[in-house]
């Protein structure tokens, strides 16, 4: 298991809020590959680019995958989280 500073987690949100609020700001392919089934997993009641999406998904922010993480981390949506 992946032990995150609050700090991170905190950023970890701030990127997936950031990811989905304007289609200015488009999400990748790569996170919408990587981060896809973390959103089916924990979030699929809530229309994709919802606030009650992104609250869902910042409120799991400690349990995303790995490759979520890094997905995000990669295209500067949060920073790289110490492992």
């Amino acid at each position: 298991m992946i032990k995150m500073t609050s700090m991170t987690a905190l950023a970890m949100a701030a990127g997936l809020a950031m990811m989905a609020t304007t289609p200015a700001h488009a999400v990748s392919a790569k996170v919408r590959e990587a981060c896809g089934a973390d959103y089916k997993r924990f979030c699929p009641k809530y229309e994709p680019n919802s606030t009650k999406a992104r609250q869902c998904m910042r409120s799991v922010g400690k349990r995303l995958s790995v490759g979520c993480i890094d997905a995000l981390a990669d295209a500067g949506e949060i920073k790289k989280p110490r492992r």
